[in-house]
């Protein structure tokens, strides 16, 4: 016994290797003591004797299994030994048999975090919390490690205990604000991340979370503020800098989205952030940043199994679609990727369900952010006033801005039922669709900003389908049918998307024809040359490449009298292309830039323009429909996907096919013949005007017909038991 307490004395007095040999002695003397073979262990260790130490251990474990201490001991050596998953085993062993040991559970923790094993971290939180049910600590970290893995309910659940036992615990109201964001209640997420904030100020993380939140509650000047203040706590943390480039592109504060964006992927260079990162430079004309950032994101998209590879990674369908160069397939593959992470664990049945109707009004609801003063509604307003309420009546699942415009009051007049889901999550709004007994349920926004896709997830409605706001697929198994013509979609290309193809005759894209056109203030008041040959050419900075607007300099060379008539634009932007265009030899003075103003203003002083040009790969889209309803040709170049075939389906649908194109340099010869034969292009206006009002473009009642007969085609199918299939409406 004198050895052993001269053993511990020294051990504790520092002097280790003289420790050793006391215990030694002891424990040839007590070779039934497992506290000596413990201490001896430890003194082994703490002299850089790890294989004895063990041994010394493992032999006062097999005296004592059940004492916690010895396994505890052991794991301390492993631990010095740099053996943490040994050291993990013995701690959680330990905790075992001493089930109430708060620190020992929190050690357990801290080094299964330090492995890295997320299976491993699950296991033992489960166990944490079985053993100590009241440990809020290991409730947050369990619910951290859900969200991580996509279990958003159970993850809220743990989170919600966590707070709940202790209100002071800030990181599980963070984690808790990013459950409740991830199932759309707002308000809720709000409150959870601003509680955070208010108990640790310092953590840049929990001010991230809050401004996710915001951002997602549309309080973008906020949640702006809330990320510099992040990045003010932390200035190297890529995910504030990603979010504040998010958030500054919704303000359309596109200089700092741009240097947010390119901050965040120097740190960290994912594929999606890359492709934001790349459209953010597009938005700025920066063509040799965004074909850098395009082709290093090109280079992680290589192969189908990289993008699946990387679990979180959500490159943007819409993004991606508009970048020069993807092919219908890879936006396939991108879109189907975005699905599939959106809703990992979506199980889709057949169509067809218990709210069947037969010989009633089709139920047809319209999930939109855009039933407002919108391109959405500037195109589908006539056509929806046009439908006959016998066979439709029309519910709007709304969660557009709350500001009054004329085409929002035009939309609630011709929309007898409307819904405000602005506050309610995603599931509330499917149960709420379900409950409505709508048997079409149609996504206006698809991938676009601000969508709310994951609505339509448990198939709420018997037949689901997209148009209008996504020009091409969403790869959601979800959606039965997008709705297309033969031109955006062409007979053979259907393989380039997920869902069955619903045709309309002539074009997808509707028209208004009661739209008002403003007064032509004449050119002088516009500041365009009186004898000029005026291009209008009002495209969002980020359609304009550098091959297009290379193609427009070419022009402007062979076409002396030519100018190019251009929405104004961000400083950056607009110098970037009088750049360009110094560089090409075309003079400043023949760029000349229109402020913006509302639409039928816009409307009335588009007529000064002789042509409106097109752009690749995303074309002219309303804005086609725009200048052809304001009485100007619009020229069309036709490319391969949906994003670059909708001006050539406008363009055919007002009835002048002779102004579509095959291909960038065909489209360039159009433009150069126009140019040298005026009087042809006059025979062309004058057609236009002669027929505006008639051409299946601009006629909405006949395009409601065909639309009608399309959704009921479709009904049709879902009332026989049959799944969906491509359909033409003739």
């Amino acid at each position: 016994m004198l050895h052993k307490l001269l053993g511990s004395a020294l051990h504790a007095k520092g002097e280790a290797a003289a420790a050793v040999d006391a215990l030694q002695a002891a424990a040839r003397l007590l070779p039934e003591d497992a506290q000596t073979f413990s201490n001896l262990g430890n003194a082994l260790a703490d002299s850089g004797r790890f294989e004895e130490a063990m041994m010394a251990h493992q032999q006062a474990i097999e005296l004592q299994p059940q004492a916690s201490t010895h396994r505890y001991n052991l794991g301390c050596a492993y631990l010095a030994w740099q053996r943490k998953t040994e050291a993990l085993e013995q701690f959680w062993l330990a905790f075992e048999r001493a089930p109430g040991d708060r620190s020992l559970a929190q050690l357990c923790r801290e080094l299964a975090l330090e492995l890295g094993d997320t299976d491993l971290q699950l296991a033992f939180c489960r166990f944490n919390v079985a053993s100590l049910p009241d440990d809020d600590a290991a409730m947050g970290m369990l619910g951290g490690l859900l969200l991580q893995a996509g279990e958003d309910a159970e993850a809220e659940s743990w989170l919600q205990k966590a707070v709940d036992l202790n209100p002071g615990n800030a990181l599980a109201w963070s984690n808790l604000s990013v459950a409740l964001q991830n199932r759309t209640a707002l308000k809720e997420a709000v409150a959870a991340g601003t509680r955070a904030v208010e108990l640790k100020p310092e953590w840049a993380m929990v001010h991230n979370n809050l401004g996710t939140a915001l951002r997602e509650a549309g309080a973008f000047e906020e949640a702006k503020a809330v990320f510099l203040r992040a990045l003010e706590l932390d200035p190297d943390y890529d995910q504030a800098f990603y979010n504040l480039g998010c958030v500054s592109a919704d303000l359309g504060d596109q200089v700092t989205a741009r240097g947010a964006f390119i901050e965040a992927v120097q740190r960290t260079p994912r594929a999606d952030w890359l492709l934001l990162a790349a459209h953010a430079c597009r938005q700025m004309v920066d063509w040799e940043g965004a074909e850098l950032l395009e082709a290093a994101m090109g280079e992680q998209l290589a192969s189908a199994d990289a993008l699946m590879a990387q679990g979180g990674l959500l490159v943007s369908p819409f993004a991606y679609l508009t970048t020069p160069g993807t092919s219908a397939g890879e936006q396939l593959r991108v879109a189907q990727h975005f699905a599939s992470c959106c809703a990992p664990s979506t199980t889709c049945p057949p169509v067809g369900g218990a709210h069947l109707t037969s010989g009633k009004a089709l139920r047809v609801g319209l999930l939109s952010s855009d039933f407002r003063d919108h391109a959405t509604a500037h195109l589908m307003v006539g056509v929806l006033e046009a439908l006959d309420p016998g066979r439709f009546q029309l519910v709007a699942y709304d969660f557009s801005p709350d500001q009054p415009d004329a085409y929002r009051q035009r939309l609630r007049q011709v929309i007898p039922e409307w819904v405000d889901i602005r506050a309610l999550s995603d599931s509330q709004v499917a149960d709420r669709i379900r409950a409505d007994r709508i048997d079409i349920a149609i996504d206006l926004k698809g991938w676009t900003q601000g969508y709310r896709a994951p609505v339509l997830v448990q198939r709420p409605a018997a037949l689901q389908m997209q148009w209008l706001g996504f020009p091409g697929t969403m790869g959601a198994p979800w959606i039965d049918y997008i709705i297309a013509d033969p031109v955006v979609i062409p007979v053979g290309a259907e393989a380039g998307y997920s869902e069955r193809i619903l045709r309309l005759p002539h074009c997808y894209q509707p028209n208004d024809c009661h739209r008002e056109i403003g007064q032509n203030p004449g050119r002088r008041a516009l500041g365009l040359p009186e004898d000029a040959w005026v291009l209008a050419a009002f495209h969002q900075p980020y359609k304009i490449t550098r091959a297009v607007f290379s193609l427009w300099m070419r022009l402007l060379q062979q076409v002396p009298d030519a100018v190019l008539w251009l929405l104004d634009l961000p400083s950056v932007a607009k110098s970037a292309l009088l750049q360009a265009a110094a560089e090409a030899g075309v003079d400043e003075g023949r760029l000349i830039w229109a402020a913006r103003m509302p639409l039928a203003d816009h409307l009335g002083r588009m007529a000064c323009a002789d042509l409106a040009l097109d752009t690749s790969p995303v074309n002219a889209h309303t804005t086609a429909s725009d200048a052809l309803w304001a009485g100007v040709p619009q020229a069309a170049c036709c490319g391969d996907t949906f994003v670059s075939r909708v001006s050539a389906s406008v363009v055919q649908a007002a009835g002048l096919p002779e102004l579509v194109a095959e291909g960038e340099a065909a489209y360039e010869a159009m433009l150069l013949a126009l140019a040298r034969n005026r009087a042809h292009l006059a025979l062309l206006r004058n057609r236009l005007a002669s027929q505006r009002l008639t051409s299946p473009l601009f006629d909405s009642a006949a395009f409601a017909s065909a639309f009608s007969q399309g959704l009921e085609l479709a009904w049709q199918r879902c009332q026989q038991g049959l799944p969906a299939e491509h359909l033409t409406v003739s």
